[in-house]
């Protein structure tokens, strides 16, 4: 019965994609997998909550509504997204560019921690240009911080996944280092304690815009237009200028590209780095906006911002979507631990299902040499492998 319910259901899908255009087809099928493999982590899921004994479309009500129903659940999403958005980007961008930046983490971190010494170092400033001075030198160091496993794949041959996974036991060492120096020398002493940046390196809250109206209650800030601005250059940059489409070209058919006199190995580094600027833009607008420090408060993104792109399909458009949606999870998940008996380990676990299953597709995807074909259609506009 199972089996006749599979085909019918493959029956189906075909004559629906066969009404749409071919350019839409592969998009269409890719979303039809994200789609279902949403539906079979919710009922997963629900299998769980019901060994608890609780009922789940409770539960799921809470996860999935939550962030478009009040305020407060919009203000937590945004605040939770924002960040991530960022890596997501960043990883998206390696993607595009052939590449696995597994160093987003460390890149992340390092943004932080420059934003909050450079924002204490540098003489007063008017706040637009103290912001972007501050944002400049995070990207710097994010650059250099993804330049380490770019290189050392470059001389010794190792993949960049395992040099970025090094990378990122190495740089948080890296930045203690430089903190002790420089408390050594007396120049941290103005970033002892909380919420103590000059008020020109601070991203304005919500809560501060509208005088407590909307936002109160949580650190959502104005990072998130610079995460959205971002965005949209980068997928008008991706697809309209020549650096684009050179990166592009390069993961389609590197040997093509050489034969067309574009450098393989130095868009690789020109992505791997402008990967790493990208995530440290992240550390430096959580650090700047939400914690007011050189810290991100213990802020994980750990390899998030990698799996968020994959969900995205690899594009730059998807990838804020999706890191939007996981923001939008993590406040139902707060809310639901509130109102619902089910503990938050278990919604921690509910969360994580369905991003580990919604990134199945693009991870199925990307690891089959199929991302070209399915996933880039979704930007709407396609460069095939060896075109």
């Amino acid at each position: 019965m199972l089996h006749a319910a599979l085909h019918a259901l493959r029956y189906t899908e075909t004559r629906l994609l066969a009404q749409l255009p071919t350019q839409m087809r592969a998009g269409a099928r890719y979303a039809g997998r994200l789609i279902l493999a949403l539906g079979l982590s919710v009922l997963i899921g629900s299998c769980l909550v019901l060994l608890t004994g609780e009922n789940p479309v409770e539960v799921y009500t809470y996860l999935l509504r939550a962030p478009f129903t009040n305020t407060f659940g919009l203000m937590v999403a945004i605040q939770r997204a924002t960040p991530l958005i960022f890596t997501a980007l960043a990883a998206a961008l390696a993607f595009q560019g052939g590449a696995i930046n597994m160093g987003l983490a460390g890149q992340f971190a390092a943004g932080a921690s420059i934003a909050g010494f450079a924002a204490t170092a540098l003489p007063p400033l008017p706040k637009a240009l103290h912001l972007t001075v501050i944002l400049f030198l995070c990207m710097l160091g994010g650059a250099a911080a993804a330049f380490i496993p770019a290189f050392f794949k470059r001389v010794s041959g190792v993949h960049e996944v395992i040099t970025g996974m090094i990378a990122n036991l190495l740089i948080p060492h890296l930045l203690s280092l430089l903190r002790g120096v420089l408390g050594a020398l007396g120049l941290l002493h103005r970033m002892a304690g909380g919420q103590n940046l000059p008020a020109s390196a601070r991203l304005l809250q919500f809560q501060e815009l509208t005088g407590g109206g909307v936002g109160t209650g949580t650190r959502a800030n104005t990072g998130i237009f610079l995460a959205l601005a971002l965005m949209a250059a980068l997928t008008f940059w991706i697809k309209r200028s020549r650096l684009g489409y050179e990166i592009r070209i390069t993961r389609a058919n590197a040997p093509f590209a050489e034969f067309g006199g574009i450098r393989a190995g130095r868009m690789f580094f020109f992505s791997m780095m402008l990967s790493g600027a990208i995530a440290a833009a992240g550390g430096a607008v959580e650090a700047l906006g939400v914690w007011r420090s050189g810290s991100t408060g213990g802020l994980a993104v750990n390899d998030r911002g990698l799996v968020l792109a994959l969900i995205g399909g690899q594009t730059f458009w998807g990838a804020t979507l999706a890191a939007l949606f996981y923001g939008g999870l993590e406040a139902g998940a707060m809310q639901a631990s509130w109102f619902t008996p089910i503990l938050r380990p278990l919604l921690d676990i509910l969360v994580e299902l369905m991003v580990l299953l919604a990134a199945l597709p693009g991870m199925r995807a990307f690891f089959s040499g199929g991302a070209d074909l399915e996933i880039e259609r979704l930007g709407g506009r396609f460069v095939g492998r060896g075109t």
